[in-house]
């Protein structure tokens, strides 16, 4: 218990004041969030929970073993490594799918909003059908390689989460409560971003408490998928693999948008009608671990 709270006590603290100096002061200068103006710093961040991990282990003489980095496809372990890779991309689409009937009026199939935000960047005389075939292409790099070369900076981040915390915590808790656990504490990792407006935005009802919820909630949800599959081979690699999927598909749905969507909702799935698949995925392997442990008993 002693190395699970000084692991946490060590991220939060070294995030919250980093992205404080980083963040918070950029947005006191600059007076706007964008995600394109401190990329860096964003990237940078994501390291924290890795060398959160290092910190610990060393100082109280943990070293490295049980270090969760293995890759193993033996004994059927490579279908979660493959589930990792392309159930990502199938539940932002069911979500931003689920978005788009909820919000009708918000679906553009001539992708009004990403051509206008080209034509702010400089970029004019995007017709609709060179930007339907832009999104096309990028969205099959996104799911066959996007994973990939999102490995680096994910790996920053799910080596704390599930590599380091996840292994920690399941021997104290399991099932639910444990993914509970997980989900409120990576959701509130994220809290001084939400603050700033990542992914949701400032202008909504509630804020900054119901993006502090949303994002909860999605955290609970897709970290469960990256749980399960690390708990099911042992490894945080397919949770490496997964999360980079995430980030490199999450956003193909605002392309489809008139004016970038209601971002407490979706059409990405950190919204919280476009997350519905991915609690849903949640809710589903939460009751096959829970006959797992059974079966163990």
């Amino acid at each position: 218990m002693k190395r699970i709270i000084l692991y946490l006590t060590t991220v939060f603290t070294l995030t919250y004041l980093y992205e404080y100096v980083c963040v918070v002061r950029f947005l006191a200068a600059h007076k706007e969030y964008t995600i394109a103006a401190i990329p860096v710093n964003l990237a940078v961040a994501m390291f924290i929970p890795a060398f959160s991990v290092l910190f610990v282990r060393l100082f109280t003489k943990e070293g490295l073993s049980g270090h969760y980095i293995n890759f193993d496809l033996k004994n059927g372990k490579y279908k979660y490594y493959l589930l990792a890779w392309f159930l990502p991309a199938v539940l932002t689409l069911l979500g931003a799918a689920l978005y788009f009937i909820c919000y009708k009026g918000d679906f553009s199939k001539d992708m009004d909003f990403i051509i206008a935000t080209y034509a702010k960047q400089g970029v004019t005389g995007i017709t609709p059908d060179a930007m339907m075939k832009t999104a096309i292409s990028q969205g099959i790099t996104a799911i066959l390689i996007g994973p990939v070369i999102n490995c680096i900076t994910t790996f920053g981040e799910e080596w704390g989460w599930r590599g380091y915390l996840l292994p920690k915590l399941s021997e104290k808790l399991t099932g639910l409560p444990l993914m509970l656990v997980m989900g409120v504490i990576w959701g509130l990792w994220h809290l001084p971003l939400t603050v700033c407006g990542h992914n949701y935005g400032t202008q909504y009802p509630g804020y900054p408490f119901l993006g502090i919820a949303a994002m909860v909630l999605f955290c609970f949800s897709i970290g469960t998928f990256l749980s399960y599959v690390t708990l099911k081979t042992g490894s945080c690699v397919p949770a490496i693999i997964g999360h980079g999927a995430i980030n490199s598909f999450a956003s193909i749905g605002i392309y489809f948008t008139k004016d970038g969507g209601r971002l407490l909702f979706g059409p990405a799935p950190t919204g919280v009608i476009a997350g519905i698949p991915c609690l849903v995925t949640a809710i589903i392997l939460i009751r096959l671990m829970k006959k797992d442990d059974e079966k163990e008993k």
